[in-house]
This record gives structure tokens, sequence and C-alpha cells, in this order.
């Protein structure tokens, strides 16, 4: 028997959240019935408290620690206002000042409480006490891999975000293989650290009653005619202008299909967007707005579809596709990040930063039976792959790994530095028991040609920065840090990075920042390489 507490703060009304929230609500849904030997509490906020009451149970309870205005989204699935993240940098400092940093928003810690572990699905350990285990989700590393969607204020905020999950969290879950492997790329944690486990909600779909169904699409205006569909948010990424103009091409050259295309997603400015777009187009009649649909009118709309069209040019996961297979719809999807490995075989797959790809992807399954008929069997075969007993099961399993085995550190060692001593964005150091008076000692080294004048350095543990400088091109530093007694990690951030090959320096696709010549314990007596590179090798 465990007792969880579950950061479900970030929470907002609708679907502003994208499939992050509906992630986190089944989840937790699947815990009534698989794991009722549990105690979960629900840490909720103003505005969301009314609406988690669909969690209530024997073994779950809600609380409500943050209180205030409802933030404001940006996309994509957790991107704030910036005076969101103020606010809450802000009850963490008064926090901080009124208790030492010993307790909880909610006025009693939560070791206090007899919580043993917090999860948090929406990835930012908030909450985190130095004495319980965390567990994180991470759903994807867009910011990294697509920094174009995001303003340069956003990508440092995310930056922080992740910086604080590597110092932070005891484990994390990916919802892909895909995103363990960025994760990997980018972050420098430990892997056995990190766990994949796919997104298995695909049986929350029921089709509803014919009549009931049927009204639903009367009501949008979408009952008469056969359409595709793409349920997705208006973010950039979601490349609703390329299937848009794809759309367009696919009516100039077929102009008497019958075939309409409809979203549905939280409306913002995004939206209005393509509206203004549709309407220059002339295509007003045939595409269709139903923005942000409750559950079960949701299901009549996916359950009257043709088929699934779904361009995105970033997925953590991808939870549309495998709802399609799952009733029977054919795909048509993007061949980009983790999309190939939730359909495998059974898509029709473009490229979707090529409108001719998609315009001819629409063509084939409108006007190919067999085709539809392939697609849909192997789209049942594939979605039978994704059991969401597992799902819950092995979310349960980490839980109970991260408290029966919080992950000792048998030997000191460091992780983030590549073969040649180029350090990334953030560089773990593990150190296991020891002498109280051992000091880490870095030797760094910034070379003059770095794009970067100017590099940032923190050092920090899982509760504070212990450390901040700055460091000129063509400049060295030797960093020393004196450390504790017991077993630790410490986590060495450094901005900005950058990419050789945006500079023209051949193909190496690295994220880097700085050289590392040396790392070691340093205790009377005695000192511990960790790491020394030799000569000029970088």
């Amino acid at each position: 028997m465990a007792f969880i507490a579950v950061d479900m703060t970030p929470v907002l009304p609708g679907g502003k959240n994208g499939g992050a929230k509906i992630l986190a609500v089944e989840l937790l849904k699947s815990f009534h019935e698989k794991a009722p030997q549990d105690r979960f509490l629900i840490l909720t906020a103003s505005w969301n408290h009314e609406d988690l009451a669909v969690l209530d149970g024997p073994n779950m309870r809600r609380s409500c620690i943050l209180r205030g205005q409802e933030p404001e989204p940006k996309p994509p699935y957790a991107r704030y206002s910036p005076r969101f993240h103020r606010a809450m940098r802000r009850i963490r400092t008064q926090l901080k000042r009124i208790t030492g940093g010993r307790r909880s928003p909610i006025g009693k810690s939560l070791a206090a409480q007899g919580v043993e572990l917090l999860f948090c699905p929406f990835t930012a350990p908030t909450y985190v006490e130095g004495n319980i285990p965390t567990v994180s989700v991470v759903l994807d590393l867009q910011h990294r891999e697509l920094p174009q969607f995001f303003s340069l204020h956003e990508i440092g905020l995310r930056n922080d975000f992740m910086a604080e999950l590597t110092r932070k969290a005891d484990r994390i879950i990916c919802i892909s293989e895909h995103t363990r492997k960025t994760v990997l790329k980018h972050l420098g944690i430990p892997p056995e650290r990190i766990h994949a486990v796919p997104i298995c909600i695909q049986s929350r779909l029921s089709r509803p009653e014919p009549e009931k169904g049927l009204q639903y699409l009367k009501d949008f205006g979408i009952a008469k005619r056969p359409y595709m569909f793409y349920p997705a948010n208006f973010w950039p990424h979601k490349n609703h202008s390329m299937l848009l103009t794809a759309y367009g091409m696919f009516l100039a050259r077929n102009p008497h299909s019958p075939i309409d295309l409809v979203f549905t997603g939280a409306l913002n400015g995004g939206e209005g967007r393509i509206r203004r777009a549709v309407s220059q187009m002339g295509l007003s009649k045939q595409v269709h707005f139903l923005g942000f649909v409750p559950e079960e009118k949701l299901a009549a709309v996916w359950f009257g579809c043709e088929f699934l069209i779904f361009p995105s040019l970033y997925e953590g996961f991808g939870i549309p596709v495998l709802e399609a297979m799952s009733i029977g719809k054919p795909v048509l999807c993007s061949d980009r990040t983790s999309l190939p490995e939730v359909a495998g075989d059974a898509a029709l797959y473009f490229d979707p930063r090529n409108p001719q790809t998609l315009m001819e992807s629409i063509e084939k399954i409108t006007m190919d039976k067999a085709l539809q008929r392939a697609l849909v069997e192997k789209g049942r075969v594939r979605a039978g792959l994704f059991q969401p007993d597992h799902m819950t099961r092995k979310y349960l399993e980490i839980f109970r790994k991260s408290i029966n085995e919080p992950g000792a550190v048998t030997s000191s060692e460091i992780v983030g530095i590549f073969k040649d001593g180029w350090m990334g964005e953030n560089t773990v150091v593990a150190y296991a028991s020891g002498p109280p008076d051992r000091i880490l000692e870095m030797k760094i080294e910034v070379p003059s040609w770095l794009p970067a004048r100017r590099v940032k350095v923190m050092l920090s543990d899982a509760h504070k920065t212990l450390q901040r400088a700055g460091i000129r091109s063509g400049k060295k530093m030797v960093l020393r840090q004196r450390l504790p007694g017991r077993q630790g990690r410490m986590t060495l951030s450094i901005t900005p990075t950058f990419n050789p090959s945006d500079y023209g320096m051949g193909d190496d696709l690295r994220n880097l920042s700085v050289i590392c010549r040396e790392c070691k314990l340093v205790s009377p007596g005695e000192e511990k390489i960790l790491l020394q590179m030799k000569g000029n090798r970088v």
C-alpha cells in the first residue's frame, strides 16, 4: 500500500492542455480499479478543483493548494503565460522564506501527511520535497527540436523547467521511445532513470447511440457529407496551414469530390488565422471548425468520419493515431518523430512539409476502397498491441520501484560529457557516500571561436543553486564545490549551447556548450579522477 501525491495544478478547463490532460485524467481513473490498495492525493488549483471531481473515489481525494486567476495558456500543451510562471516562482520563494523550504504550499508538508511519492504528469516537479521520491512524465522536448515555434523567453522558461527536472526527478517516464531518445540526447540524464511507457487510452472512445450520434453531427452541421477529421489544437507544429493548402490542391484537381474537412481543438489565435485562410480560399462550406468538443460528442465526430488526417510536424506520441486505429478508421499521417512508432505499418505516410505528397495521400484514400480496408484491418491489429492495463501496471511498477529502491549511488560518475570532452547543456555528477570534506573539482575551457561570447554556468543539487558564474570565450575556469558525506547528485547547467552544423562545422548535430578538461573528487590523501582529457583532443 502506497500514498501518492499527484500534481494536477497545471490542468486548464476544456482542451487547452491538449493530450497531456487526457493522459493524466485517464491514467488516474485507471488507478481506481488497478490500485485500490493505494491512496492518491490529487493536488489541484482553484480553476480546476471542481472539474477534477470526476477523480474522487475511495482511494482518491482532492486538495486545492493553489488559488488565484486561471493562467492564460500559450501553445503547445504545457505552455503558460509568463505571468503564471512568475506567480509560481513567487509562491516558491515566499514559501522558502517563511518555512526555510521545509513545508509544502498546502500548509503541511507532503511527508508529514504520509505521502511516499510525488507524481508529476505535467513534468515540472514544483512541489518536490527532498525526502520524497519524485516521478515526472516528459511528453516531448519540442522546444529543443523545433525552437522556431517558441519565443526566446519561452525557451528559457522551458529550459529552466528541464534543468529543474534533471536535478529533482528520481525517475522520468517518457510517453514514447522517441521521447526517451530525445531526453537522453538533450538532458544528459542517466538511462536507468528514464522509462518509456506508451500511451494506451484509446479505449475511452465508445460509439454513441445511433440517434444521439446523428443528432450531434446535425448540430455541428457535418451530417450530410463525408469528411476527413483532424483533432488538434491550433498550435504551429500541428501544421493546419499545410493541410489546408493540400486540401485546396485536392479540390482543384478533384472539384466534384464530396469530402469535407473537420477540425476540432481548443480555440485560440491560431484558429482565427486558419479561419481567415479558409474564407479567402472560398472553402467555408467545406471546412468546419467545431472548437473544443466534450467527450461524448467528440466520439460521434470520430465514428462519423471517413478517415483521420494527421499532418503534425512533431509529436511526443500521437494519441489520435491510436484512437483512429482502435475504432476502425484509416490513418493518413506524417512520417515524423514518434508517429511511425505508433502507427507501424497501419498508416499511409506523407511528408508533412510537402503539400503535394499530402494531397496525393488524400487522393489515394478517397479513391481506393481496397486501401481503406487494408489500413482498417492493419490498424485494428496495431491498436491491439497497446493495452491500457499494461500502461497502468507499468506506471504503478515505476512508482513502487521509486519508493522501495530510491536509487542508491554506489559509485561516483559523471554523465553528460561526450567522449571528446564536449559538454551539453546539463551534466550530472553522481557521488557515492564518502568523507564530508571532499571537493568536486572541474576544469572547464571555453574555446575562443565559440559562437557565444560568454556562457553562463550554474551548479545545483536537488534543493538549491550552489554556484553561478560566467565565462568569456577564450577563457578557462576551475569550478570547486564541497560535497556532503552522504550520496547525492549535482547538475552543471551551461547556456547557451550551439549546434556545430548550424555554423558550417561539418555534420555534427550535437548541442554543445564548453569543454571539460578534467573532473575529479579530491579528499585528503586521495584523488578520484572521473574524467580527464589529455592533450588538445576536442
